[in-house]
């Protein structure tokens, strides 16, 4: 059957521009595959494809060379002896890919994938994918200030024993212009990051909020302590001579999924890293996605593909990063033998790391499952929480179904449906497009 990564044709269509559009969906998408000579059913048709796989071959081989844009010689492949023929799309590193139609760039001719099909991206989109695609060079980007200080990390540096030398960190050139890296390290960063902890496992009460200013490296340096502080111990006595004791997080699993997102976070956007704790649980967000269409299995396996190269290493030589790129293994080695394992929400947008207390009382999760936690799922999580939570999943991904939101908010799908409703209703959010292939947008922040 037909699925993000997977479509069929039973011929390239009189309007030929209909398959371009499939092909550059899968480019700025995902990686994917297009069979020809195969029906939506899945029926393959042999002697259409013996009788026309040269034609095709000689079209598509024409496309490759001069139909997209950027190049994308090294991302589409064919297999015309394959039955059923073949066509390989490898999601490109240039974004936006678009085919050509005259001159120039062609913004009608920008696709991306939604499920098994594709649509027009919105400008936002290819605004993303711009800023994306420059983000490899957003480091080393001027700034445009000389005024940079250095306090925090030149005494960092020092207390390792190690010199401070910003030529060496790449964070100035040989005119003496800082750059974009240099800007995030400086005393005059002009990002923050916010920290809460809030009481049971909803948002409705905070016991504590702060936002972080400075330097990157001051901002972990104060959030990792504070995440500390609000990590409970459990201890209980036992016949031993010792006592034991169980954090709620596992210490290694919490430091690293807070460093990772300041090393590998999107800086091209505009959000804030935020670390909030609940009774339950502990949620992390980055700004931005996985870098370089990596994907969470990729990183568990020990892929990597630096972002932040500048950032990364002056953090590393500041002795920050442990065992630079095992970091997620680690953390689900911690909760190997704990019954909720990490969540990771991935999106265009964002990265949500949820660590799961290890020493709350599950009975509250099945015995109340409508009392505690909360009081969640109906009353589970209060409506107004619920509402504000669809609204905050809708700003990381547009394109996000109602089967995902009850998933991620544990409630039945006639109550998102219901939920839903009422954010139209309220003017809070609008559906663009149509069923198969439209996205939300968020009307009213709250």
């Amino acid at each position: 059957m037909e699925d993000y990564n997977k479509e069929f044709k039973i011929d390239i269509p009189k309007k030929q521009s209909a398959l371009k559009a499939e092909i550059v969906s899968f480019l700025n998408s995902t990686n994917g595959e297009i069979y020809l000579g195969v029906d939506g059913s899945g029926t393959i048709h042999y002697d259409l494809i013996n009788e026309k796989k040269k034609v095709w071959e000689e079209i598509l081989s024409n496309w490759i060379v001069n139909a997209f844009n950027p190049d994308v010689t090294n991302l589409i492949y064919i297999y015309p002896n394959e039955t059923p023929f073949r066509i390989k799309i490898f999601k490109g590193k240039e974004r936006p890919y678009f085919y050509k139609d005259g001159e120039g760039f062609n913004t009608k001719g920008v696709y991306v994938r939604v499920g098994s099909t594709k649509r027009l991206a919105s400008f936002d989109e290819i605004q993303r994918m711009i800023r994306q695609h420059n983000q490899h060079d957003y480091e080393r980007l001027l700034c445009h200030r000389d005024d940079l200080t250095f306090n925090y990390v030149e005494n960092r540096f020092k207390e390792k024993g190690v010199f401070f030398d910003k030529y060496a960190l790449s964070l100035i050139d040989k005119d003496d212009k800082y750059n974009n890296a240099a800007l995030l390290l400086s005393d005059q960063n002009p990002t923050i990051s916010k920290f809460a902890v809030f009481q049971g496992t909803t948002v409705n009460v905070f016991l504590d909020k702060k936002e972080f200013t400075g330097s990157i490296l001051k901002q972990l340096d104060d959030i990792l302590y504070f995440a500390n502080l609000s990590n409970r111990k459990k201890i209980t006595i036992t016949g031993k001579p010792e006592r034991d004791e169980y954090l709620d997080i596992p210490e290694r699993a919490l430091r690293e999924a807070i460093v990772n997102c300041y090393c590998h976070r999107d800086w091209t956007l505009s959000g804030d890293i935020k670390i909030e704790f609940y009774d339950n649980r502990v949620q992390i967000f980055s700004p931005g996605s996985l870098p370089d269409g990596l994907t969470l299995e990729n990183i568990k396996m020990g892929m990597v593909a630096k972002r932040n190269k500048i950032i990364v290493d002056t953090l590393d030589k500041a002795d920050v990063i442990e065992n630079y790129a095992s970091g997620v293994r680690r953390i689900f080695e911690d909760y190997a033998h704990f019954k909720k394992q990490p969540e990771y929400y991935i999106s265009d947008n964002g990265v949500i790391v949820t660590l799961f207390n290890r020493n709350y009382d599950i009975q509250n999760d099945g015995q109340n499952d409508g009392q505690n936690d909360g009081q969640n799922d109906g009353q589970k999580i209060s409506t107004k929480d619920r509402l504000e939570k669809i609204i905050k999943y809708i700003e990381s991904d547009s394109a996000i179904t109602a089967d995902r939101l009850k998933d991620l908010l544990n409630v039945s799908k006639r109550t998102i449906e219901r939920d839903i409703e009422k954010l139209r209703k309220d003017n809070k959010i609008e559906y663009v497009g149509s069923a198969k292939d439209g996205r939300w947008i968020v009307k009213t922040k709250n």
